[in-house]
């Protein structure tokens, strides 16, 4: 049953044995280390978080947003008009307690309480002058707020001046004469504040406060002359045609126009005007056809005035015929 070993003969000869190698030693790291745990912790915990967030993650999108700037046109005839009639009656007085007092009665109607308690006193019975308005301009209307406006307006007034109201000399020859009034006439601007109800009323916020009128700007012009690459003889049959048009075009009829005119519903003037010239025109070379400044000189039979119209035509010659496409 049991198989025997057979002994294993013993030789003679001499086995040479190895010196066993040492053993190389590694440091192992425990897992109670604080740095191992800090690691695994924020593994864990960042795990986690992902796992969170795809489960509570918002379907979101971008939404690019352009900006429309649309153009609000006010009304401000009513602006205008109230601060006119309130100008009208402001600066218009008589040196008497009846007069003054109807127009400081008058002005509740355009100000504030706090205004009417100011101006009480602006006009007295014993001043010499009497004013009255004979014309309101309005230069401009700002909008401050969405309902308050800014209004720049200018009167013109006109003073009569009693001279014997006022100071009277100690001299005997004057005692008992009497002067004639004087008149002059006054342009001033002022600038007033009106603010709007959301019922549409208005009330002047701010008291009549002296500004500056708009004046002339100062402009750099430019000079223009005929472009060399115009041919001569073509500035003399346009220059020609344009005689022929401006000779006609006051009194004209609409279907003797339409022959020079590309514009089929040009309407007539029905004015009694003769052309006396054509004042410098310029002309300039265009892709089709040209471009011509001119000043046309006309002579008024009804006042007697010269009329200067000034025109900048564009002119295209089809079928050896001259024809205004614009300018008319």
């Amino acid at each position: 049953m049991f198989k025997k070993h057979k002994p294993v003969a013993k030789t003679s000869e001499t086995k040479e044995v190895k010196p066993p190698q040492p053993r190389l030693r590694f440091k192992r790291i425990g897992l109670r280390k604080k740095t191992v745990v800090l690691c695994w912790s924020v593994l864990i915990l960042g795990t986690s978080f992902g796992v969170y967030k795809s489960f509570t993650a918002i379907d979101t999108h971008t939404v690019h947003e352009h900006e429309v700037v649309r153009t609000v046109v006010v009304d401000t005839h009513a602006v205008t008009t109230f601060v006119s009639d309130f100008a009208k009656v402001y600066f218009s007085w008589e040196p008497s307690h009846e007069a003054l007092d109807q127009r400081q009665a008058n002005l509740k109607d355009y100000l504030t309480n706090s205004l009417q308690t100011l101006d009480a006193d602006t006009v007295r019975s014993d001043i010499p002058s009497t004013s009255s308005i004979d014309q309101v301009k309005i230069w401009r209307v700002k909008q401050l707020a969405k309902q308050q406006f800014e209004v720049l307006f200018a009167i013109n007034q006109t003073l009569k001046v009693d001279h014997d109201k006022g100071p009277k000399d100690d001299k005997k020859d004057d005692k008992d004469k009497k002067s004639e009034p004087s008149i002059k006439h006054v342009q001033s601007t002022y600038s007033v504040n009106v603010q709007e109800s959301n019922q549409g009323n208005l009330v002047i916020t701010k008291n009549p406060t002296i500004a500056a009128a708009p004046s002339k700007a100062n402009i750099k012009e430019t000079q223009s002359q005929t472009d060399n690459s115009v041919n001569p003889d073509t500035v003399a049959d346009a220059t020609k045609f344009l005689k022929t048009f401006f000779a006609l075009y006051p009194q004209g009829s609409q279907n003797e126009l339409k022959y020079y005119v590309a514009d089929q519903n040009i309407q007539p003037l029905h004015k009694d005007y003769k052309l006396d010239d054509l004042v410098n025109p310029i002309f300039h070379k265009e892709k089709q056809g040209l471009r011509v400044s001119v000043t046309v000189k006309y002579l008024d039979n009804e006042t007697n005035m010269t009329q200067l119209s000034q025109f900048e035509l564009h002119l295209i010659k089809e079928n050896n015929r001259w024809n205004i496409q614009s300018g008319i």
